[in-house]
């Protein structure tokens, strides 16, 4: 193992040993409660909402996980943010487990259509929770944004408050890079493009419906060099903000709708992306408290700009 990574396997070590002595505060704040999804292709999902202990209605957030990531590792240890920490960002969360993992049928999809639909299994059900006020965004973690985008791009009618992307690989260039992330091809090549275009996110980013917001860090968590699958999500969403179909995007802490010459990434590591995965999703919950009108449109589908 190179000096990096060993690096990276130290932070990782430290994150999970602060976020275990804060597991007891989280584990008082939070309840939770467990509930079955239903795909249109039939499969139960396992699925659960997680939010403030006498909280009232308020903002629901979806959670597309990273690859071979559900409920196990975002109400442990695994994944960079839990569900609890989510909630604690003034959320009613709703987790779930793909179609393939953990307690759900189905078959691994990598984020495919199937996966595409989980995601609007568990809007649907969070939309519908007494918990909810009704307004509904995403945080799609790594991976979870191949499915995430997909989603909200083929159903407007959802109605997102918005997407917030940590670091997806947009395209199957960058999923497959380095040689460090094949599974996700599951031995398609590289030019079977009925595999792939429903897989990324960039061609996708063009049909959004609600704001998008993009976190990139330098060094990638999982690629570590990588940055230019922020930069083609971002251009994207350039793009399609010149057509008039996309509210606004950020990347990271830059000015709206701005791709600049020079991007500020956010810092690397574990405890620095958790960190700033909640302070955007604060950011996110007082825009949408502040604008009702922002939201609103949203909802019929994201034809105004913010």
């Amino acid at each position: 193992m190179d000096t990096q990574s060993l690096w990276r396997a130290s932070e990782w070590r430290v994150h999970t040993l602060l976020r275990r002595a804060r597991h007891t505060q989280h584990g008082r704040s939070v309840e939770t409660r467990d509930l079955q999804l239903t795909s249109t292709a039939g499969y139960t999902l396992a699925a659960r909402i997680t939010r403030r202990v006498g909280a009232g209605a308020q903002p629901g957030l979806v959670v597309s996980p990273g690859i071979h990531q559900g409920l196990a590792e975002l109400h442990g240890y695994g994944s960079v943010v839990s569900a609890a920490e989510l909630a604690g960002a003034g959320y009613t969360v709703l987790t779930f487990d793909p179609a393939g993992r953990g307690k759900s049928w189905g078959e691994e999809d990598f984020g495919g259509p199937e996966h595409q639909d989980n995601i609007r299994a568990a809007f649907r059900a969070l939309r519908e929770d007494a918990g909810c006020n009704g307004q509904v965004g995403v945080v799609a973690l790594s991976l979870g944004i191949a499915a995430a985008t997909a989603a909200l791009a083929r159903w407007p009618e959802l109605g997102a408050s918005f997407l917030l992307d940590w670091e997806g690989p947009c395209d199957r260039e960058i999923i497959t890079s380095g040689g460090t992330i094949l599974t996700p091809a599951a031995g398609h090549t590289l030019d079977d493009d009925g595999y792939w275009t429903p897989r990324e996110a960039v061609g996708h980013v063009a049909r959004l419906p609600c704001p998008y917001v993009r976190l990139q860090a330098l060094p990638d968590h999982a690629q570590p060099t990588e940055v230019r699958h922020a930069l083609r999500m971002a251009h994207a969403a350039e793009r399609s903000r010149h057509d008039g179909t996309l509210p606004w995007f950020q990347l990271n802490d830059h000015p709206r709708n701005e791709v600049p010459a020079r991007p500020t990434w956010v810092d690397g590591g574990p405890i620095a992306a958790s960190r700033t995965i909640l302070r955007k999703l604060r950011s996110l919950r007082a825009l949408l408290e502040a604008a009702p009108a922002v939201a609103r449109a949203a909802e019929r589908g994201g034809s105004g700009h913010g």
